[in-house]
């Protein structure tokens, strides 16, 4: 667990290389990927997607225990 440190000072310094993936001309991480390292290095963050009436997701919100 990161304790005392903020989100982006531990995960910026992680070396991603190996979990790169690219696809139609796009480099990306894999979000269930990430959302494990992010557990693993704070295990108390969650996140609330919310909905419209027509179910399109407009807001995403994450928390983090240090927060």
């Amino acid at each position: 667990m990161a304790e005392n440190k903020s989100v982006y000072e531990v995960l910026s310094k992680l070396n991603v290389n190996d979990k790169v993936e690219k696809k139609n001309g796009l480099t990306y991480l894999s979000w269930a990927w990430a959302w494990g390292v992010l557990k693993e290095n704070f295990p108390t963050a969650t996140y609330t997607i919310y909905e419209n009436k027509d179910g399109w997701n407009y807001f995403e919100r994450y928390l983090f225990e240090n927060e």
